[in-house]
């Protein structure tokens, strides 16, 4: 198994803690990996009226950093359109929403979870 294979089957599994997370909280999970023309939004879910839109963030280790860190301004615009996206295909526009991120740095098999509600909002240059 190369090293890009090992690290999106890392992704796959820290999106799959989440969402075990984020169920554990009482979220709703409506969506997983909603693709749109300009991107892909991890987890769509609802906290109870409120849509979420939620990154999943998972890093090994210390070397890369903190994972919330890497949801930089190119990669919020990214969701943010995605999110748009959903919101017009279902008809949503009413919908209260918001922006989530979750990080997930692996600690040997163990993840440690950081959840970051309302992380962004919705960028001004759409």
């Amino acid at each position: 198994m190369d090293a890009g294979q090992r690290r999106r089957e890392r992704g796959q599994q820290g999106e799959r803690e989440a969402e075990q997370f984020l169920s554990a909280q009482h979220y709703a999970i409506v969506a997983k990996n909603y693709r749109s023309p300009f991107g892909e939004v991890d987890l769509i879910a609802l906290d109870r009226q409120t849509l979420v839109f939620v990154e999943v963030r998972t890093h090994t280790g210390v070397t890369f950093g903190d994972p919330l860190a890497s949801v930089n301004a190119r990669k919020q615009r990214q969701i943010a359109k995605t999110a748009l996206h959903y919101l017009s295909r279902y008809r949503l526009h009413n919908r209260a929403a918001r922006f989530d991120v979750i990080g997930i740095q692996w600690e040997g098999e163990k993840p440690h979870i950081t959840h970051v509600k309302g992380a962004f909002d919705l960028p001004p240059s759409l």
